[in-house]
């Protein structure tokens, strides 16, 4: 028998759950907790469909948009590697799902509430010992002061969800989102007996069952490898777009650095690298990182960029002021 393919692939992740909108419904219920009265009991897929040229696309999202019967949109997404401005694609993508609610001329209380659930096989909040977020519209001085229910994120960063959690000392709503999760990292490794005995929601046991038939399909197999080569692609583009602007940066640097020497240098390095990856939002950052006279320091951050996967975290790490 061959391995099961991994669900952590968008491509095997889609297939799987919307080949069974029961599985897809289970799934959203356990991993936000929603209480049994509270739950959806039935969800469409607006695009269900997953075709040739997507698959082969390095820069297609293979997600899930669907919409509930209780009026709510979710967008779900599976991402099995690092995406350059993920922030900030996600959030244009939430705006642009709830936006499209309405046509032109509409009144605006006929949008519904618009929920992303984005599963991560990267830990993005290294800082952090949760496995998950929600984000949500708040106050910054008033937390408990919510702005609305419209927009909201729930990020799940996988590799921190432990195998070991044993399930039966935790809540009946926690134990279900740990097992989707540990389903999620785990399901590839195989479908016998013993490893499905581990799970005690007999959802995620008709997932095992689908996933091994999906898992024996050759055409299946073959589109799925197709579609770890291009998201291989897309990480190696990336990363050498990314380390060109490093070398760009250094060699600019030296240019116009005889004045100042070494600060000089790497301070246009710190410019190069933050516009490459965080673009206006972390150039903001430059005025005070200007202010450091310490060589050490700026090297750190200027090695720092390419590791920190958002502004906040790099501005976190080396507490460094952000300019309005």
């Amino acid at each position: 028998m061959e391995a099961l393919l991994t669900p952590k692939l968008d491509y095997v992740f889609k297939k799987l759950f919307t080949l069974d909108v029961d599985l897809l419904i289970d799934l959203i219920n356990s991993v936000l907790t929603l209480i049994e009265n509270n739950q959806i009991i039935s969800i469409d897929i607006k695009n269900p469909e997953i075709l040739p040229d997507h698959i082969k696309e390095k820069y297609i999202v293979l997600d899930i948009k669907a919409y509930d019967n209780l009026g709510n949109h979710y967008d779900i997404e599976m991402q099995a590697s690092k995406y350059l401005y993920y922030p900030k694609r996600s959030t244009y993508y939430l705006s642009k799902l709830f936006a499209s609610q309405l046509k032109s001329g509409e009144n605006y209380q006929l949008l519904e509430p618009v929920i992303g659930i984005h599963f991560l096989d990267y830990i993005v909040y290294p800082r952090y010992p949760d496995y998950s977020y929600c984000f949500e519209l708040r106050d910054y001085n008033h937390p408990e002061l919510k702005y609305s229910d419209d927009l909201s994120l729930y990020i799940f960063e996988l590799p921190k969800v432990s195998s070991k959690k044993k399930t039966n000392v935790l809540p009946k709503n926690k134990s279900k989102q740990i097992e989707w999760l540990n389903f999620l990292n785990n399901a590839h490794e195989g479908g016998s007996a013993m490893q499905k005995a581990y799970y005690t929601n007999p959802m995620v046991h008709r997932a095992f069952d689908l996933l091994s038939q999906i898992s024996a399909d050759e055409q299946t197999r073959k589109e799925a490898e197709f579609r770890e080569m291009a998201i291989r692609n897309k990480i190696f583009e990336l990363n050498a777009a990314e380390e060109e602007g490093i070398k760009k940066g250094r060699k600019e640097g030296r240019k116009e650095g005889r004045e100042e020497g070494r600060l000089e240098e790497i301070l246009n390095g710190i410019s190069l690298g933050l516009d490459l990856k965080f673009g206006k939002s972390g150039l903001k950052l430059l005025p005070e990182i200007s202010k450091i006279k310490q060589f050490k320091t700026l090297l750190d951050i200027h090695n720092g960029i390419r590791s920190s996967d958002s502004v906040e975290q790099l501005r976190q790490i080396y507490t460094i002021r952000q300019t309005p």
